[in-house]
């Protein structure tokens, strides 16, 4: 056989193998046709005038998330550790290790306090906005379970390092004593950024 057969036919191999991939990942793709709608949306009475357009798909409509849950009073942070978006009605402020948390400041200074019943009480804290880390540490409270115990925790981000178009949060978590995992975690809104 001669090098121009060989090559010929190692080329078509050589496509088919890499063909075979794109093929594949081509038929998982669905296509979806999003329309401008042209009708205005109404909160108790407030007209909805986000930056981001409405959106019709084949009659359902869709509105950013993040604005719907301004707009409903609602929170919404994007759980990385689950990869998950999670939706929580009013101001969920404790659980069975944290109670009566409150928050003060903006603009990246915040001071949390509130009482922990937690192992040994030390308390772990992450502030995150979904995608960043920004700060994490640990705080000691007054007393170790099974009492409940105060703390406060003073927050200092830079103006410069603040999210755009995000919710800051403050996760409140112990660690397991069995295996060291996230227990008992709280998501607490520090501040939303528009």
């Amino acid at each position: 056989m001669n090098k121009t057969m060989k090559g010929l036919i190692l080329g078509i191999i050589i496509g088919a193998v890499l063909m075979l991939p794109v093929s594949s990942f081509a038929s998982s793709l669905t296509q979806y046709i999003l329309v401008k709608a042209q009708y205005p949306i109404m909160v108790d009475d407030n007209l909805y005038e986000g930056d981001l357009p409405i959106l019709n798909y084949e009659g359902s409509t869709y509105v950013p998330l993040r604005t719907m849950s301004e707009l409903l009073n609602v929170n919404i942070f994007w759980n990385e550790t689950l990869k998950q978006v999670e939706i929580t009605h009013g101001d969920p402020t404790e659980n069975q290790a944290f109670r009566n948390i409150s928050v003060t400041g903006s603009q990246g200074n915040y001071v949390v306090t509130g009482e922990a019943r937690i192992f040994e009480a030390v308390l772990q804290y992450e502030v995150e906005d979904g995608h960043f880390v920004y700060l994490e540490g640990f705080e000691m409270a007054s007393a170790g379970a099974p009492d409940w115990g105060t703390f406060t925790i003073n927050l200092n981000i830079p103006e410069a390092d603040l999210p755009g178009n995000a919710t800051l949060m403050l996760i409140l978590f112990e660690e397991s004593a069995m295996d060291g995992s996230r227990v008992n975690e709280l998501f607490v809104v520090l501040e939303v950024f528009p």
